[in-house]
């Protein structure tokens, strides 16, 4: 996994620096003490994994993380304040480590994220399939089967008419990997497959037996996809 590093802190950067050389699976690109200076990089280099600080002078930690719109990569905040926990896995970080590391600590949490790239991997967005690891067996579902996503703790489940699946994702980049004309997300919890939308009631979708909540910064978009005539 390719990754780069954002601190301020020469020591912070260092000790970090240090962890990701001891991980085999880790190759760092960059390290950078400005988060303006590894938006310029981002422009034009595929990251997979970012370690982050929250606090620096030029731009926050959280304000960098919503800058990103497009490929998003996988984000570990590294920080010395962990009240900022709560707000920071409100924009889907993988991991939330407190200053100072740990190896043992800072190795759960790149194996963690190590686990949802190798499972993002198997979900290319040209294919009309997934491939699956379910038990010791590793199957194949058609996209088209997909009903809706929901959205369990570090977890995706993906609804099928015959059974569920639960895959070590981001909502995000499943998103990514379903085609935009069949799919909608509704909520940071829920993507659904827009053909099979029964109604909608008081900003609740009717779907498939299911009740499923719009999200209020998502409810713009989804009246505007669903041509809604009034």
């Amino acid at each position: 996994m390719n990754c780069i590093v954002i601190d301020d802190e020469e020591l912070s950067r260092k000790s970090i620096e240090h962890c990701i050389k001891q991980s085999d699976f880790l190759n760092l690109k960059m390290s950078f003490d400005s988060p303006i200076k590894a938006l310029s990089y981002l422009q034009t280099n595929k990251i997979d994994l970012i370690f982050l600080d929250i606090e620096m002078p030029e731009m926050t930690g959280i304000e960098f993380i919503k800058t990103l719109k497009i490929n998003v990569p996988q984000i570990i905040l590294a920080t010395s304040h962990p009240e900022f926990a709560l707000e920071a896995f409100e924009y889907t970080v993988t991991d939330y480590l407190i200053k100072p590391l740990t190896f043992s600590r800072f190795f759960k949490s790149v194996s963690k994220a190590k686990e949802i790239f190798d499972n993002q991997q198997s979900f290319s967005a040209e294919s009309d399939d997934f491939f699956i690891k379910k038990g010791t067996s590793i199957i194949r579902i058609n996209k088209s089967e997909i009903l809706w996503v929901e959205a369990s703790g570090d977890y995706a489940i993906l609804n099928t008419r015959k059974e569920k699946f639960m895959v070590h994702s981001t909502m995000k980049s499943i998103e990514d990997k379903l085609p935009m004309k069949d799919y909608l997300r509704v909520h940071r919890s829920y993507i659904v497959r827009i053909d099979k939308i029964d109604c909608i009631e008081d900003d609740a979708i009717s779907y498939d037996k299911k009740l499923i909540p719009i999200g209020k910064t998502y409810k713009e978009e989804v009246y505007k996809r669903l041509n809604l005539l009034t």
